[in-house]
């Protein structure tokens, strides 16, 4: 009985892996050539990076040193680099941060979202175009703030007070 489930759970998990349009577990060493899967093919499930990993979309957990995405909505934890270029959903934790824009909690040394960040960011230094929630780091920066800024110098660039240490806020 337990040889038959596993069986069936074995083969389950291959035809996943092996549809065109989503994988459940990618490992990755470089893309795009040293990979399990293909760049374009999604990732729904793990994602490894030893240490660099790259896939157009992923849904689950990201892990490793350093990882890429278009889109991704996901537990991303990677040592150095966590790169959404379009958007990114969920938590982010790492040395640098970057997305395109950003919702969720965002943790690490450099956070950086390119448009807009929804939530909370804390790291050394915190940089938004535009910011709805929460920024604690050293430094904070932001043109546009529906929030709060924590740290030694807190940069609203279009506020009554552009810049202000401690504590700068914007409604």
């Amino acid at each position: 009985m337990k040889k038959s489930l596993l069986c069936v759970l074995v083969m389950f998990v291959a035809a996943c892996a092996f549809s065109r349009d989503s994988t459940p577990l990618q490992i990755s060493l470089w893309p795009p050539n040293a990979q399990v899967a293909p760049e374009e093919i999604n990732v729904t499930g793990l994602k490894i990076n030893l240490p660099f990993g790259g896939n157009n979309q992923i849904y689950g957990v990201d892990l490793g040193i350093a990882s890429t995405c278009e889109e991704c909505s996901a537990l991303q934890v990677n040592l150095l680099i966590n790169r959404a270029h379009t958007s990114f959903s969920g938590i982010q934790a790492g040395l640098i941060n970057q997305a395109g824009s950003s919702s969720g909690i965002v943790l690490g040394g450099l956070n950086i979202a390119d448009d807009k960040f929804r939530g909370v960011e804390v790291g050394i230094i915190n940089s938004s175009m535009e910011a709805h929630g929460l920024q604690i780091g050293l430094v904070n920066y932001t043109e546009f703030m529906t929030g709060l800024q924590i740290g030694l110098i807190n940069i609203i660039t279009q506020s009554h007070v552009p810049v202000f240490p401690f504590i700068n806020f914007c409604f």
